[in-house]
């Protein structure tokens, strides 16, 4: 009831700003999205310009960043010659780099209809993320070039932007490639509130972005070309909250509106988000819990809760889809994670794919 209760107060919202996105952005100005790994942001209270060369998360770590990673995520250091190897990124006072690689391995367990129909168990392992970046500070505090490519599976420029920052209020304008700002910067791509909104690490296109970081504040407004994204957050020690607002350029009024937050009580970070999707006459809900527990330092253990309606006209018992995850994610060292969780589907019983638990097996390394 209360879920219902928030979808519809939600979806009024919508369907009332939708023809008049800039108002949207006005009563949002004071929100935005978090960083790559958005419950070490919200545990921190941390904005993601602080970790993040990418203003609205994601991509190369700032000097910052980098120092937080090595030193306050990692359960051990591995030390040589008897001091903590560490590692700036810095070719010299212009130039520095950076890198992500990730490998996934997944096994989906079979699972048979009522009407017998079934399907088996595979296995998989994907090389899922490798990405370097290359930041050149062309006028230090000033004008920088920034480039993020993916190397594999198969190469493509994810970002490649110039970007002028300015005082006051820590304002920005960049222009090139970019990914969309939206949402919980999520690493799962295939979260409904990242898949079924269509904003994820797989979503970039040529545009201009301008925004503001004053204080706890950060506000920003993305044009592409094909693509009006406004969104914008306030985060402060014990909790963040922030809103997103999405629509097509291209496709009529399609819109995607949305919040987002979360809270920490230490040792327990809670973090959510919820967003109805319009297209064409159709109203669907994507919604995410998340549950992480700092069970020491460099183990987290997560718990999330996902619920996707296709269409909020059909009972859900006919289209929704419920996924629960649950697991482990321990930073072993300053450069290496890794991830082990148990994914559990939920669809309508006929549906095969759609409900074949899986076991998820990560390892990251990065700097």
């Amino acid at each position: 009831m209360a879920r219902r209760f928030f979808e519809t107060g939600l979806l009024f919202l919508a369907r009332s700003i939708a023809p008049r996105g800039i108002i949207f952005w006005t009563l949002f100005l004071a929100f935005s999205t978090l960083s790559a790994e958005p419950y070490i942001a919200m545990r921190e209270g941390l904005k993601c310009a602080q970790c993040h060369v990418n203003k609205t998360g994601g991509g190369k770590r700032t000097p910052y960043g980098l120092i937080f990673s090595q030193n306050f995520l990692p359960m051990k250091s591995v030390s040589v010659e008897g001091q903590p190897a560490l590692f700036d990124g810095r070719l010299n006072e212009f130039i520095s780099t950076g890198a992500n690689l990730r490998v996934t391995g997944v096994s989906l367990f079979e699972y048979a209809s009522p009407a017998g129909d079934q399907v088996e168990s595979s296995s998989s392992i994907q090389l899922t993320e490798a990405d370097v970046y290359l930041q050149v500070d062309l006028v230090k505090d000033f004008l920088t070039l920034y480039l993020d490519e993916i190397v594999s599976p198969s190469a493509l420029n994810r970002e490649s932007f110039g970007m002028v920052t300015m005082e006051p209020l820590g304002a920005y304008v960049k222009a090139g490639r970019m990914l969309l700002p939206y949402g919980l910067r999520l690493l799962d791509d295939d979260a409904f509130v990242r898949d079924r909104t269509g904003y994820s690490f797989n979503r970039h296109d040529v545009g201009i972005e301008v925004g503001i970081t004053p204080g706890p504040c950060l506000a920003v407004a993305n044009v592409t070309n094909s693509r009006l994204t406004l969104l914008g957050s306030a985060t402060y020690r014990r909790f963040t909250l922030g809103g997103s607002y999405g629509q097509s350029t291209e496709q009529g009024d399609d819109f995607t509106v949305g919040a987002f937050g979360g809270t920490t009580l230490r040792p327990f970070t809670f973090l959510g988000e919820v967003d109805l999707i319009r297209e064409g006459e159709i109203d669907q809900i994507a919604l995410l819990a998340e549950i992480d527990c700092l069970v020491r330092t460099g183990l987290n253990a997560k718990f999330t809760y996902e619920f996707f309606d296709r269409n909020r006209d059909v009972a859900n018992s006919r289209d929704g889809q419920e996924r629960f995850t649950i697991g482990v994610e321990p930073f072993l060292t300053q450069f290496l994670q890794a991830g082990l969780f148990y994914r559990i589907n939920r669809f309508i019983p006929q549906g095969l794919s759609p409900n074949q638990d899986s076991l998820i097996l990560q390892i990251h390394t990065f700097f």
